[in-house]
Parts: C-alpha cells; structure tokens; sequence
C-alpha cells in the first residue's frame, strides 16, 4: 500500500501498458482515474478488475489532442476524488509514416496525441501540484525516440519531443516539489503491437527485432513498465528530475 491515500489519473488506461499501471496502483492503494481515448466502457472493464479486488477507481474518457476535453477530464476527476497527486500520461497512437506515404492527418494525429495531449495534461494538472507542493508526473516516450526508425518517422519525433519536454517540465516544477520524469519502452507485448507480434507480414520485423534485443527478449511484459512507472511515483525518487528511463531489453546500447 505504498500508494494509500493518492489519487492517480492514468491516460491510456484502458488498455496495454496503461491499464497495466491502474491495476498496480490501485493494488498499491491508489485511487486512480483510468481514462480511454474515447470509449468510456473499455475503461469501465479496467475499473471492474480493480473494484473486483477490492480497490477504488472511476472510468473516465477523454481525447487528449482536444484542450477542451482535457480541461473537462481534469475537472470530473476533481469533482471525484478532490485531488490529483499522480499524473500518467499513457496515452498515444502508433503506426507506421513512412517518408513520400504520410498524410497530414496522419502526422496530427501522432503528433497531437502523443506530444500536445501530454503537454496540456501537464499544463492543466500542474496548478494543482503547485497548490499543494507536491506531485508527480511519469510521461511516456519511446525507444524509438532516441534511435531512428525509417518507419515510423513522426511517432519517433513526437516521442523524442516528449522526453526532451520531460526535462524543461522538471526545470520548471521541481521548485514547486513536483517530480516529472519519463520511461521509454522499447517493443512491449501490447495489444497495439498484436500485429507485429502475431501476423506472418511482419516476419521479417519480428526477426531484426530478436536480433537487437540483447537480453533475448524480443518484447517485454508491461507489468514490468507499470513497475517502473510506480517507482518514479513514489516517495524515494525524490531526488530524481527531468529523467527518462530506457526500458527496450538493450536494443539501444548497441551490440
């Protein structure tokens, strides 16, 4: 019960690496708002297996690219739970944009999702934080945001955007005792990857991505990502600012 008495608001909640970090911080005593893209009742089946167990949590939805929904999601979990004393910004989109083939909407859709939603959750929970001199923000960037990846171009970009606004988020609210800091999955079994891990299309995928996991794990287990994102969420990481941790079975570190 190293979270009791917090409250947590996770975007992305409802599925993968999200619900993941419900169903942890919740058993941790967290009460947590888990929150889909659109589909309140994708999150209400998270919600069930937490309350099933016996903790707290409400489904909420919100799109994140639109400010107006964020600032209505902010306040509904407010009116709630009173308080936010943890932000996960889990949410965002993954698909391929390759160069000559990517369509406008494709590259907003990446972009305002991963990059923009985070920022305005940010930027509509931190006065919250700042009121009560405590807080903490975990983001999500990505492993493909720190090698390049000809395939997917924008979401790389976006990812690496979020990490560096990682840092300047920690500059400007570790005065105010928030912690902001960022984990950056490499291929994690999800379903938002089902295809790649599953379908015969992407073989030749699956194959040079066994290759460059030197821990011999092709893709990790979420649970192990929702552990991390508890540790940056409690008391003993303190210290720790503007951080992004590389979770990716050492695929980045060369070979």
């Amino acid at each position: 019960m190293r979270l009791k008495d917090k409250i947590t608001l996770v975007t992305g909640g409802s599925s993968g690496i999200g619900a993941e970090i419900c169903k942890l911080f919740a058993e941790e005593g967290s009460k947590v708002a888990v929150v889909a893209s659109r589909d309140t009742e994708k999150a209400q089946n998270i919600v069930e297996e937490i309350l099933k167990e016996g903790y707290e949590a409400e489904a909420f939805s919100c799109d994140v690219r639109e400010l107006n929904e964020v600032e209505k999601l902010v306040d509904n979990v407010i009116q709630k739970f009173d308080s936010i004393d943890i932000l996960v910004n889990a949410a965002g989109v993954f698909y391929p944009t390759r160069i000559g083939e990517t369509l406008e909407k494709d590259f907003d859709h990446i972009v305002d999702t991963c990059l923009k939603g985070t920022f305005f959750m940010c930027n509509t929970v931190c006065p919250i934080m700042v009121s009560k001199g405590s807080g903490k923000i975990v983001n999500f960037g990505s492993a493909a945001g720190i090698q390049g990846r000809s395939s997917y171009i924008v979401y790389g970009a976006a990812k690496a955007g979020v990490m560096q606004m990682t840092k300047s988020l920690a500059c400007a609210l570790a005065p105010s005792g928030i912690n902001v800091n960022c984990i950056s999955p490499g291929n994690t079994a999800t379903p938002m990857n089902e295809d790649v891990r599953t379908e015969e299309a992407y073989s030749e995928t699956r194959e040079i991505i066994s290759k460059r996991a030197l821990s011999g794990r092709p893709f990790s287990d979420p649970k192990e990502i929702a552990n991390m994102a508890l540790f940056l969420s409690l008391d003993i990481t303190k210290p720790m600012h503007g951080e992004t941790v590389v979770m990716d079975e050492g695929a980045n570190i060369g070979f």
